[in-house]
């Protein structure tokens, strides 16, 4: 069977650029290529900098677009009618977009993943030039795919409700989390780098508005107000997403410049040292597909605040503090709570790590196997 990917949300794994639906795509392949040494993939990239070593095997093919240097000209001709001639030249008896779309003139056997459907059920969130994708090439794949890949049972569900999808289309299949655990960081010299003395929350991902990170500043200023609460800082640790100006007017209205600490974009060794020592996890996302980040962390052994809605509960059951992420209040109390009950804290840790162990990427890759081999 000639399996093709397309890699183009992967950018360069040797310098620590992988985010989001490139980091699902990195570690699925990784995986696939560990256990299935009989079937080809090919895998289609878009740019020759992207160095994954561990891709170049037998059973793998590496391909590059050509013509990169006219996808600004003409991206809507480059993405949806010239990419279609080069799959087409490789004769695959399945294509599978990692990233939502298939190509609008590509007519063979394809399977989509769809991590979550945020655009659909609050467009206020994104950028307007993402009309197109929503109306257009979103609704296209869903009818086209032969499969669809969905990452949590809550994206499924959004699927049915909004595409009337039929369910024996849509598999859920869990993405993985990496065991970080024993992996060998320069803690002295990330310590040096970031200079945080005092206990601390860390939030880690885009700043964008769907991360609500606007009314855990707002809480967090509540929680200061308590002589107790003091000493803890709060980390911010992500690029700077669409719409990420008002974050930063909240942190200069509320005076907090001196207490919430900016780090911007962050490897993965500084992502690990972060996590590790930090004292939770604040993840109160008002959307998500998955929430990776709440995974790594219980993974790693720190305790998670995080949201009640969407997937999440599906993920983590009652095994992080959950709040209400468009109630100030339900933040702040949970904040006071994960401060001061060292006991719940404590139970946090160990049950976080025991269902951590339930999401692994070998697990992923045998089931996105199993579908790739079933298509018809």
């Amino acid at each position: 069977m000639k399996i093709g990917i397309d890699c183009r949300t992967i950018l360069n794994v040797q310098f620590g650029e992988l985010a989001g639906v490139g980091h699902y795509t990195y570690y699925l392949i990784k995986y696939l290529l560990e256990i299935d040494k009989q079937n080809e993939y090919v895998l289609f990239f878009y740019d020759r900098r992207i160095k994954a070593p561990e891709f170049e095997q037998p059973n793998v093919k590496i391909v590059y677009f050509p013509g990169l240097e006219n996808i600004g000209k003409i991206p809507f001709f480059y993405r949806h009618w010239f990419i279609p001639q080069i799959l087409r030249l490789y004769r695959l008896d399945v294509y599978h977009n990692p990233a939502n779309i298939i190509p609008i003139f590509y007519f063979k056997k394809s399977i989509i993943t769809i991590h979550d459907l945020a655009i659909y059920k609050n467009p206020e969130w994104f950028p307007d030039h993402q009309f197109f994708t929503k109306r257009i090439l979103i609704p296209w794949s869903v009818a086209k795919a032969k499969k669809i890949i969905a990452v949590s049972q809550n994206t499924k569900d959004d699927l049915i409700k909004l595409f009337r999808v039929k369910k024996d289309k849509v598999e859920v299949i869990h993405e993985g989390v990496e065991d970080y655990n024993n992996l060998k960081i320069d803690e002295t010299k990330i310590e040096e780098k970031f200079k945080i003395k005092e206990p601390y929350f860390l939030f880690i991902g885009s700043l964008e508005p769907r991360k609500n990170l606007v009314r855990l500043i707002e809480a967090y200023a509540e929680f200061l107000k308590e002589n107790e609460n003091k000493k803890f800082k709060l980390v911010l640790a992500g690029k700077r997403g669409w719409k990420f100006e008002p974050i930063f007017s909240t942190i200069e209205r509320l005076g907090l410049s001196g207490n919430v600490i900016y780090l911007g974009y962050i490897s993965l060794e500084e992502k690990i040292y972060l996590l590790k020592n930090a004292w939770a996890l604040v993840y109160p996302s008002l959307y998500e597909g998955f929430g990776l980040p709440i995974i790594e962390a219980m993974n790693l052994g720190v305790p998670v605040i995080t949201s009640n809605i969407a997937s999440i509960p599906e993920l983590v059951i009652d095994n992080a503090l959950l709040v209400e992420p468009y109630d100030i209040d339900s933040i702040k109390l949970a904040l006071v709570k994960m401060a001061n009950d060292l006991e719940s804290r404590q139970n946090l840790i160990r049950k976080g790590r025991g269902i951590a162990r339930n999401f692994n990427w070998l697990q992923c890759a045998k089931k996105t196997l199993e579908v790739y081999q079933n298509i018809k």
